[in-house]
C-alpha cells in the first residue's frame, strides 16, 4: 500500500530532456488517485499530456488500467503510462514537504 502524500519525479538529463512532476497520491482498494500540483518540462512527455490533458486529477483503475505501474516499498513507485514512452519513477515527499534540488525547466 502506498503511503499518502505528495511524490515527485525529476529529470535533467540536459536542457531538452527536463522534467518536474508533483503529484498528490492516494491509494483506494480498487484504484490509485493522482491529482496533478506541478508540471514543469520544457519539451513535455507525450503520454504524460495524453493521460492529464482533460483533467489533473487521474483515477486509474488497479484490475483493468491500462497504464503499467510497479510499487517498489511503500513510499516510491514508476508510473508507465499507456506503456509507452518513458517511465517515470515517483518518490515520496511527504504529506507537504518539499524536495530539495528541483530542476528548473524553461
Amino acid at each position: 500500500m502506498l503511503k499518502r502524500g505528495k511524490y515527485i519525479a525529476e529529470h535533467d538529463n540536459g536542457i531538452l530532456d527536463q522534467y518536474r512532476i508533483v503529484m498528490s497520491v492516494r491509494e483506494t482498494e480498487k484504484s490509485y488517485v493522482f491529482e496533478l500540483l506541478e508540471y514543469v518540462s520544457r519539451y513535455s512527455p507525450a503520454q504524460m499530456d495524453m493521460l492529464l490533458d482533460k483533467n489533473k486529477r487521474v483515477v486509474i483503475s488497479k484490475s483493468k488500467g491500462g497504464h503499467a505501474m510497479r510499487i517498489w516499498n511503500d513510499h516510491d513507485f514508476t508510473l508507465y503510462p499507456y506503456q509507452a514512452g518513458i517511465p517515470f519513477h515517483f518518490e515520496w515527499v511527504g504529506e507537504g514537504g518539499n524536495k530539495e534540488g528541483s530542476v528548473k525547466c524553461g
